[in-house]
């Protein structure tokens, strides 16, 4: 039934599985706090977005069937880590904030490593559902064009960082949530096409979990974070990155992106 529905409609099929596990995840979240059945701390959180995951990695078996483990064993590019750059730029800035905390501190250095297993949580489940999911059906229609291929990255990285403005239903500034969303849309773009061009789900997890890891480092560990020309530099450069370049990047990798020979896991023919 699955693999029928996929067959005939994999846009619409990959939209409402990949969705609808984000927007169940937020609400089974939501209806354990708010009925004290559980605070959700950061093992609760963890073990739900795993239990998540492995669902996705379910239904991806059940569409991609002999096919699925490409996905986890495929080669990554080298050009790859070229496009990347960007990221790894942005994840460098955050240690320019060190210099410039008032002191550094190791209080909250365990709340810190239970937090990485966290992030290693979300990027494993996220990544299945927006990626393994919400793109499959659009990389078997639109991968093919400029067109197709620049939609299908912008779609799945705007749905993907609209999934944030739910965060209003955990006591969340709707203005910080709507503000959270675009950013979260840039960055979802960014890994979409990543994935396009690499095809690798994996990767695209441990990009994801590395990002989430490393932008805590700063509230973790620096005390009193002081205001100046360095900050100024930091915040400045933070957003060219996040909302100019890593959308160029997306564009670029699908402007040069070169359909792949063989056949794909999303081909439906070679």
């Amino acid at each position: 039934m699955i693999k029928k529905f996929y067959d005939k409609y994999p846009i619409l099929y990959g939209i409402l599985y990949g969705q609808g596990l984000f927007i169940f995840f937020v609400l089974l979240e939501y209806f354990l706090i708010s009925m004290e059945i559980s605070e959700c701390g950061v093992v609760t959180d963890s073990f739900i977005r795993i239990m998540f995951g492995i669902f996705a990695l379910i239904l991806m078996k059940k569409i991609h069937q002999d096919k699925f483990r490409e996905q986890f064993i495929v080669e990554i590019p080298k050009s790859t880590w070229l496009f990347a750059i960007p990221f790894f730029i942005y994840l460098g800035l955050q240690f320019l904030y060190l210099p410039i905390a008032e002191s550094l501190s190791t209080a909250y250095s365990s709340v810190f490593i239970l937090s990485c297993g966290q992030q290693l949580a979300t990027g494993f489940f996220e990544e299945l559902a927006s990626k393994g999911l919400v793109m499959s059906g659009m990389l078997s229609k639109w991968k093919h064009t400029v067109h197709g291929r620049i939609c299908m990255v912008f779609i799945s990285g705007i749905l993907f960082g609209t999934l944030h403005i739910l965060n209003v239903l955990f006591n969340g500034d709707i203005i910080a949530c709507l503000w959270q969303a675009l950013y979260a849309s840039a960055f979802g773009v960014f890994l979409a096409a990543i994935y396009l061009h690499s095809n690798s789900i994996v990767l695209c997890m441990t990009f994801h979990a590395i990002w989430d890891i490393i932008i805590r480092v700063p509230s973790h560990f620096c005390k009193n974070i002081q205001e100046g020309i360095i900050l100024d530099f930091i915040y400045l450069a933070q957003d060219i990155l996040e909302l100019g370049v890593f959308p160029l990047v997306a564009i670029l990798i699908c402007l040069k992106y070169k359909r792949v020979m063989k056949c794909s896991i999303y081909s439906r023919r070679c």
